[in-house]
């Protein structure tokens, strides 16, 4: 996916969330920045481990079975043994704020990074992906939750508020405020030992 694609999905990420909200009737006063986010971790048992192909079977919390193979550049490898565990995390995080009026739309900026367990330690890492962008207000329909926005390259999407926080954010937007957008998106993996070797 490309930087772009990852801005607008981005862009569309603003008003996903947990749950629907009606928005009530606008308000004349400007929106405080925003910060709302979730954290969801996932727990895998290791079933087995083939240091051939480098492929571990793990069960899920479902009890369903996949495999993944670990890349070439994970290190430690040779530590993993059935009966671990491997807590995968995803967290979300999402900032708005709105910016000064009458100045052209920022463009698009993003920055990635990641980070892999030292040398001797339990396999790990940790990935980290954070985008900005700003977009201008377009429409805003509070009936159906729904808010229309452009970005710097001229595309034009409409959006759904679900988020309580993120309504209450919108509900005092009106067209032409323009709206600054900070996603940051992690995903950690930490293998810990059996508790029972």
């Amino acid at each position: 996916m490309s930087l772009r694609q990852k801005l607008l999905a981005a862009s569309g990420a603003l008003m996903l969330a947990f749950g629907s909200v009606t928005l009530p009737p606008a308000h004349a006063a400007a929106p405080p920045p925003l910060v709302v986010g979730k954290s969801v971790t996932i727990v895998g048992v290791v079933e087995s481990v083939d240091p051939a192909t480098r492929q571990i079977l793990l069960s899920g919390p479902d009890g369903q079975l996949k495999t993944v193979t670990a890349t070439p550049d994970m290190r430690n490898f040779a530590q993993i043994r059935a009966g671990d565990r491997l807590y995968l995390t995803f967290s979300k995080v999402i900032a708005v704020a709105l910016v000064q009026h009458g100045q052209p739309l920022a463009q698009p900026a993003g920055l990635v990074a990641a980070h892999r367990a030292a040398l001797g330690h339990m396999p790990g890492s940790t990935g980290l992906a954070a985008i900005r962008e700003e977009v201008r207000v377009e429409a805003i329909d509070r009936r159906q939750n729904l808010v229309t926005v452009t970005d710097a390259a001229g595309l034009t999407q409409t959006v759904e508020v679900h988020n309580p926080a993120l309504a209450h954010f919108a509900d005092k937007l009106k067209k032409g405020d323009t709206v600054q957008i900070d996603v940051i998106q992690s995903v950690s993996i930490k293998l810990r030992p059996d508790p029972a070797g």
